[in-house]
C-alpha cells in the first residue's frame, strides 16, 4: 500500500469537490452567440388570420356584380400580407393548400384573387380534358403547383401543359421546390377575379425567371337575369412583338360583353379591334355568329405548335403540326353547367 501525503490528499479532494467558474463575461457571450446563431437557422413562420382570409373572401363574391355593370378602377387583389420571403410563403403554402381562398406571392406580398367556385373549376377542368384528348403522348398536364415566377413571387395556375420530354435548360432555374422544368403552357380562369387582375398575371408567367411560352386566359363574367353570360378567351405569346397584349380575343359567351369590358380589351389592353372577335363584335362590318354549337371557325382558339412543343428534343409531333383547337363551345357549355344551368 502506498501512502499519499496529506497534504497531497486534502489538496486532491478539495480540487475535485469545488467547481470551476468562468469570468461572467464569457459566459453571457457564448450564450448570446449561441441565441444568433439559433435565431439565423430558425424560420420565420407565417399565419394568415381566419378573419382575414374571411373578409377577402366575402369581397371576391361581390366583385362579379360589380364587373358586370361597373367600370374598371384598378386591381380587386386583396392583400392578406406583406413583408414575405419566397421560402416562408412556399413553406405556408406546403403546410395549408387549402385556402377558401386562392393566393400568391407577388414581390414579397400574399395577394388573394380568386375563389374557387364550381364555374371556375369546370372550364379549367375541360381545357385540360380537350386537350389531352388530343395529345396524351407528348404532353404532360398539371395544376396545383406553386410555381417560382420571380424572385419574390410565386404564383399557382390553374392548369399548366408541357412536353414529357421538356428538361431544364440554363439559365432558367427550376419551377418549383421538386427542380421540375417550366410548361410551355399556363391556363388561368377568372370568375371573382377581375380581367384587369386575369390580364397582369401574365407579366408575371413571361417573367425573365421563367421559360412559360403560351398563356391562356378565360374571364367568366356572372349569369344575368335571363341565364345568359358574357365569357372572353385571351390568347398570349411570349414570341409575339407585343408579349403582353394578347394576340386574339374571342367573346364566346351566351350574352355580348358590356361596353366597360369592350372600351377595356381595346383602350388599356390595345387590342387592335380586328383581334377581338366573336359575340357582340362585327368583323369587316359584319356581326360575328353567335356561338350556340361546336366547330363554328372563329370560335376555334388556336395553340400554336411552335410554342407548346418548345424544348421538346424531338421538335413538333407530326400529327401535331398545326398546333391545337380549342373549341371555345365546348368551354362555354362547361361554364353554364358550373352555374347549375343545362344547355
Amino acid at each position: 500500500m502506498v501512502d499519499i501525503p496529506k497534504s497531497i490528499s486534502q489538496s486532491t479532494s478539495q480540487s475535485a469537490s469545488q467547481p470551476t467558474f468562468q469570468p461572467t463575461s464569457t459566459i453571457d457571450s457564448q450564450t448570446s452567440s449561441q441565441s444568433i446563431q439559433e435565431k439565423k437557422h430558425k424560420k420565420k413562420r407565417i399565419q394568415l388570420l381566419s378573419k382575414d382570409v374571411d373578409s377577402a373572401r366575402e369581397r371576391l363574391l361581390a366583385l362579379p356584380q360589380v364587373e358586370e355593370h361597373g367600370e374598371y378602377t384598378g386591381s380587386s387583389e386583396i392583400i392578406l400580407k406583406e413583408n414575405v420571403s419566397l421560402e416562408e410563403y412556399l413553406d405556408y403554402r406546403d403546410k395549408n393548400p387549402n385556402l377558401s381562398v386562392r393566393v400568391y406571392l407577388h414581390d414579397g406580398r400574399i395577394k388573394a384573387y380568386e375563389v374557387p367556385l364550381t364555374p371556375h373549376a369546370m372550364v379549367s377542368a375541360v381545357i385540360k380534358i380537350l386537350m389531352g384528348r388530343w395529345n396524351y403522348h407528348d404532353l404532360e398536364y398539371g395544376d396545383g403547383s406553386n410555381m417560382i415566377v420571380g424572385q419574390n413571387s410565386a404564383k399557382e395556375p390553374d392548369s399548366w401543359i408541357r412536353p414529357v420530354k421538356r428538361r431544364r435548360s440554363m439559365p432558367y432555374k427550376a419551377m418549383d421546390r421538386f427542380g421540375g422544368a417550366y410548361p410551355t403552357m399556363i391556363v388561368e380562369v377568372g370568375y371573382t377575379q377581375s380581367l384587369p387582375d386575369l390580364h397582369q398575371k401574365v407579366a408575371l408567367y413571361f417573367s425573365q425567371a421563367t421559360s412559360i411560352q403560351i398563356v391562356l386566359t378565360i374571364k367568366i363574367f356572372d349569369l344575368r337575369a335571363d341565364n345568359t353570360l358574357a365569357l372572353i378567351a385571351m390568347l398570349y405569346l411570349r414570341t409575339d412583338q407585343n408579349p403582353l397584349i394578347p394576340v386574339k380575343v374571342i367573346s364566346f359567351g351566351k350574352a355580348d360583353p358590356v361596353q366597360s369590358t369592350v372600351n377595356y380589351i381595346i383602350n388599356t389592353m390595345n387590342v387592335p379591334p380586328n383581334n377581338f372577335i366573336g359575340v357582340g363584335r362585327t368583323v369587316n362590318d359584319v356581326n360575328c355568329l353567335p356561338c350556340d354549337r361546336a366547330g363554328i371557325p372563329i370560335y376555334q382558339m388556336n395553340i400554336p405548335a411552335a410554342e407548346l412543343f418548345d424544348g421538346d428534343p424531338n421538335g413538333v409531333p407530326m400529327a401535331a403540326a398545326g398546333g391545337f383547337n380549342l373549341d371555345l363551345w365546348e368551354v362555354q357549355v362547361k361554364s353554364l353547367k358550373g352555374f347549375n344551368f343545362v344547355v
